[in-house]
């Protein structure tokens, strides 16, 4: 046989042994590198990480990074280190990298997520652990997005499957005889991924590890002989140098910074006065959170209780039930719990949706009430998913006429999924009744992503807006001034001129430490229209000075409404904007000194 057709049939035995995590693989890719670049910066969070690292790589700021004119000081850096190093190496400053690390925390996911599925309950739950996490639409929306939740979710997800490792080895029980265990390597990669998570977030990590690590070792009768084997000398060194290396040096640069970072986890816990607006407990978010496997992720949490035939996978089961439920419960516990929080838990409701859907197919097959209950279950789920496909281009047509032929294309993918799905299910396919599903809602990612979500650029982003300011301003007009604070995105956007703040209208820090402090001294002003007022004379008194660095302004519209009338004498409006779906601004010029002037004294025979 020659070379050629040697190579060839090594590659079809590869294809035929591999075939379905090929297919994982290429879904991944697909749903979190998909058009990546095509949507604007719209959500706060990742505004926020591209300025951060904008000033990282234009100020050479690597140890604390300034945004809005001031330190930024709540976020650990690791996660602006990695998009500004990707942008110094790569020269591209486009969506898509400020977005790629976070991209590429998911593909990790999938894959720990597989191979810890595959621990637990064999390869078809690692198949179906991996297609359910491609699918979550609300995984998907946060991983294609920068920030610090991502990094965090990768990283913590790397430690629970170097500490599961640590303790079963190549098994699935724990036994007191270590050589049981997993080698010693797998504790020093469990405390590096929490010190590398801290890096991401701070002491978040070593908490969500805690909560499943520790319940999960007592269910299993093991706490003394697995916080053993898990301790580690070397790997709590490592953790510790990872974890301090940003926060002792930024003491040692600025003595307040454990003030800020006490204030930010004060604010989330409720230990404060001052606080975010309240939620609702997170559980009341699980629905959403694990669409569209609603159904199963709920049955998946409940069924460790019950004695279900099939649910051969218990105890081994309440390693991902501790890690999604228990850290979900402590979340219930703090006054503010963003969606977002969950995140790093939602590797293990994927692990959970798999261990639940293999089980549930399983059981279908056979005869009896928990037969008839599992094909009730899925039948279910089909009939749900079939009638949203068949319901989406109706709602499109009322709703966004625009988006129906989209809607159709996608409804049609999706109806003709669900039968396939039914179809491999009764050819005795586990793991493989999920993969049209996630095919197809990869499909829709696509037309999201690609062609629907870009439409609200203009409306969203900041693109239009930093072009129009360079059609205002004349080409030696480096630096525009701006008015207490402006969206972020801005200055991803707005190349070669500086955004400065007007003198004293920022915080030190903050608005929630100044809120603080002026509440420790008792001198707070809780009526929002004179704090206006009181902030709006800031603005007022600077206008008046005869020097400026320069004469071009931003301000909020809000701001610039509320006070037009006081403004009109001092500043012509060069732009604004009108129909955005984000905090809108408008852009003005001081008047000449001398028509200042004339307002200024006027404005004293006034007084």
């Amino acid at each position: 046989m020659s070379t050629t057709g040697t190579v060839a049939k090594a590659a079809a035995g590869c294809a035929r042994r591999w075939g379905p995590e090929l297919m994982l693989a290429l879904l991944a890719g697909t749903v979190f590198l998909g058009f990546l670049g095509s949507v604007d910066l719209w959500g706060k969070r990742e505004q926020r990480a591209s300025a951060e690292a904008i000033d990282t790589i234009d100020h050479h700021h690597w140890l604390v990074a300034q945004i809005q004119g001031r330190p930024r000081l709540e976020k650990p850096p690791l996660p602006r280190w990695t998009i500004a190093t990707l942008i110094t190496l790569t020269g591209s400053r486009g969506e898509w990298m400020v977005r790629l690390p976070a991209a590429l925390s998911a593909l990790g996911m999938v894959a720990l997520v597989y191979l810890l599925g595959t621990r637990l309950g064999g390869r078809p739950v690692g198949l179906a652990s991996g297609l359910a996490l491609c699918s979550m639409g609300f995984f998907i929306s946060e991983m294609r997005q920068s920030g610090n939740d991502g990094p965090l979710a990768f990283f913590t997800t790397l430690a629970l499957y170097a500490a599961w490792r640590r303790l079963h080895g190549q098994g699935t029980a724990v036994a007191d005889d270590p050589a049981g265990a997993g080698g010693r390597g797998w504790s020093l990669l469990f405390h590096t991924a929490l010190g590398l998570g801290f890096l991401c977030k701070g002491p978040i990590v070593v908490l969500l590890a805690a909560i499943t690590l520790v319940p999960y070792l007592v269910c299993v009768r093991r706490l003394g002989t697995g916080l053993r084997r898990l301790a580690d000398g070397w790997g709590l060194a490592i953790f510790l140098v990872l974890a301090l290396s940003w926060p002792v040096p930024v003491l040692l640069h600025d003595p307040t910074a454990w003030k800020i970072w006490m204030l930010e986890m004060g604010q989330k816990v409720g230990t404060l006065g001052i606080a975010h607006r309240p939620r609702s407990p997170l559980a009341t978010d699980w629905p959403w959170m694990t669409v569209p496997w609603v159904v199963v992720a709920t049955m998946a949490a409940i069924v460790p209780f019950l004695r279900v035939r099939g649910a051969e996978y218990r105890p081994r089961v309440w390693f991902p039930w501790c890690w999604a439920v228990g850290n979900l419960l402590m979340f219930c516990a703090w006054t503010v719990a963003k969606p977002s929080y969950f995140l790093p838990c939602l590797p293990a409701a994927a692990i959970l949706v798999g261990l639940e859907w293999v089980r549930l197919t399983r059981d279908a097959r056979r005869n009896g009430p928990d037969g008839r209950l599992a094909r009730q279950v899925l039948q279910g789920h089909w009939v749900i998913l079939f009638a949203g496909a068949v319901a989406l281009p109706v709602v499109a047509h009322q709703q966004a006429p625009a988006w129906q032929v989209w809607a159709s294309l996608f409804a049609l993918v999706l109806a003709a999924a669900v039968v396939a799905s039914a179809w491999a299910w009764h050819r005795g396919a586990d793991a493989g009744a999920l993969a049209p599903l996630t095919a197809a809602l990869a499909v829709g990612v696509l037309v999201v992503y690609g062609a629907l979500a870009p439409l609200e650029n203009d409306r969203r982003g900041h693109r239009e807006l930093a072009a129009a300011i360079d059609r205002a301003l004349p080409p030696e007009a480096r630096t525009v001034m701006f008015f207490h604070e402006l969206d972020e995105g801005l200055w991803f956007y707005l190349h070669d001129r500086e955004l400065v703040p007007v003198p004293g209208s920022q915080p030190a820090y903050n608005d929630a430490f100044r809120f603080a402090r002026e509440l420790q001294n008792g001198h707070i002003e809780w009526n929002y229209g004179k704090r206006a007022e009181a902030e709006f004379q800031v603005l007022l008194d600077w206008l008046r000075r005869p020097d400026h660095p320069s004469p071009y302004v931003l301000i909020r519209r809000e701001t610039y409404e509320q006070f037009a009338a006081t403004l009109a004498p001092l500043a012509q409006t060069l732009y604004g904007e009108h129909d955005k779906k984000r905090n809108e601004l408008v852009l003005i010029r001081l008047r000449d000194p001398a028509t200042v002037a004339r307002s200024a004294a006027a404005d004293t025979r006034r007084q």
